[in-house]
């Protein structure tokens, strides 16, 4: 039996970007309902708390300068954990090139290395990061949309050839188990370089952004002695699922579970949207907080039409698999390598697990895998997925043999609600798509990473369902004043 629910507003998405819209929205005196596909709320934030202790998948970190994260957590009095003294062991892995384990100390005299001088002491996973920074046009990441960076809008395998690299120095330099796209063919130049102004200027607002707004300090660990305004990132103490968590708390009517949508129409005064199981949502205005890899599977009425509805059609998502892993001896100790090894193999960055209270422990491994090798485990089965992973560390460690066994894996490419860990754009789609692919749509807003325009990660979600709710509110705010300006005139 069809049931419908009316409000004012309804949030199609329960992470980050849907929850801080529906927050925006019920705080402005909107009814809300949102509705999640999901039996959980945080979309790619994820606390796998069933592996024991505080293992996240997806959204991790909080940099110093997530402004709206972090006043979100102050608000709803989630405690954050100062990171900061766990912060040098990032830089502790040795890398796997070629079926052998270079250590950083030989990697700038070493024969395998393709950079040229003076950037040969540069590994390999950092390496295009500091080109990106290095070459940066953009004043202000905003910039990025700016249309006289289109000539940025290239591949990055491109872009890297106009600075003088080889083909060698671009595959070891950017083709090692890749954040965006498959390899530096399929990823535009313009999207990295915003992202290294993006990072350039959190790391210029981190000495101040260790206050909440209003002065308040930052919630601190009891284990760190470093002081709240030195930190330069956070964890959350419950786990960082605990933001969107304690956000859908707040929220006065609860996230309806199990909710996954079909069909959005927009008769022009309203908008219904439809559920697989018969539920059904009349609002006025709906928010659409999905990556498009899911929203191109749901039909609007009217349709999705010219760039927004390419982009919704075309625009790429990364494949990422995690796979995490208890150990049962120190064996990085028996050989002296660092624990952690960033590799040209299907085990990807396979990384020391550092979240207890001393971070000088290592809680387990977790195997961070990019791209094609994402996708070629995704085809596994999670044990024999654990398995190939471990298999590629013993071929080039054998202390390690014998010495790990899988416990999980989070697959964001599988994930029938995600489909990707994040939204990338290939040569040439920003400028097709940028400008017009969150466009509104009728009744319809819409909010996601992907659709930020100045921030990445977790605070452009929380910075673009803030952009949605404004763009429902403002016209709503505006005639109201000029009802209220109407009604004074005729007083007078």
């Amino acid at each position: 039996m069809t049931k419908t629910h009316r409000c004012e507003a309804v949030v199609i998405g329960a992470g980050l970007a849907g929850l801080n819209a529906a927050v925006h929205l019920q705080d402005a005196g909107l009814d809300v309902r949102v509705v999640e596909a999901r039996n959980r709320v945080g979309g790619r934030v994820r606390s796998m708390r069933e592996l024991g202790g505080n293992l996240e998948a997806g959204g991790t970190y909080i940099g110093a300068a997530y402004r709206r994260v972090i006043a979100a957590a102050a608000r709803h009095d989630v405690r954050l954990i100062d990171v900061t003294p766990s912060l040098k062991f990032f830089r502790e892995q040795d890398l796997v090139l070629d079926g052998a384990i270079i250590r950083q100390s030989e990697w700038p005299a070493h024969p395998a290395n393709p950079f040229p001088n003076p950037d040969r002491a540069l590994m390999p996973w950092t390496f295009s990061r500091v080109l990106t920074a290095r070459e940066n046009p953009l004043e202000e990441p905003r910039n990025w949309l700016d249309p006289r960076q289109t000539e940025h809008d290239v591949s990055m395998y491109e872009w890297m050839r106009g600075l003088g690299l080889d083909d060698k120095a671009i595959r070891v330099g950017y083709g090692m188990n890749v954040s965006y796209g498959e390899d530096a063919q399929d990823i535009s130049a313009l999207q990295l370089l915003f992202r290294a102004a993006f990072s350039r200027a959190q790391a210029n607002t981190s000495a101040t952004a260790g206050r909440f707004p209003g002065g308040e300090s930052a919630p601190s660990s009891s284990s760190s002695s470093v002081t709240s305004t030195g930190a330069r990132g956070y964890t959350v103490a419950d786990g960082v699922q605990r933001i969107p968590e304690a956000m859908a708390e707040s929220l006065v009517q609860p996230v309806h579970y199990g909710r996954t949508v079909g069909r959005i129409e927009d008769d022009g005064r309203h908008v219904t949207v439809f559920c697989e199981g018969g539920a059904e949502y009349k609002a006025a205005y709906a928010v659409c907080a999905l990556p498009f890899t899911v929203l191109r599977r749901i039909d609007f009425d009217p349709p999705l039409h010219g760039s927004q509805r390419e982009a919704v059609a075309s625009l790429p998502s990364q494949s990422m698999t995690q796979l995490y892993f208890a150990h049962k001896s120190e064996f990085w100790e028996a050989d002296e390598y660092a624990p952690s090894l960033f590799t040209d193999t299907a085990a990807g960055m396979f990384s020391a697990i550092r979240n207890g209270s001393d971070p000088t422990q290592i809680a387990g491994f977790s195997a961070w895998v990019m791209g094609r090798n994402a996708s070629q485990l995704d085809a596994l089965p999670p044990e024999s997925a654990g398995a190939r992973v471990i298999e590629e560390i013993e071929a080039v460690r054998p202390a390690a043999r014998g010495q790990l066994k899988f416990i999980g894996r989070q697959s964001w490419g599988a994930d029938p609600f995600a489909r990707g860990a994040w939204a990338y754009f290939r040569p040439g789609q920003i400028t097709r798509f940028a400008a017009a692919m969150g466009a509104p749509h009728g009744r319809v807003r819409f909010c996601g990473e992907h659709l930020a325009v100045a921030n990445r990660g977790m605070e452009g979600a929380m910075e673009s369902g803030e952009s949605a709710a404004m763009g429902i509110l403002a016209p709503r705010r505006s005639r109201k004043a000029e009802l209220s300006n109407q009604s004074d005139q005729r007083h007078h």
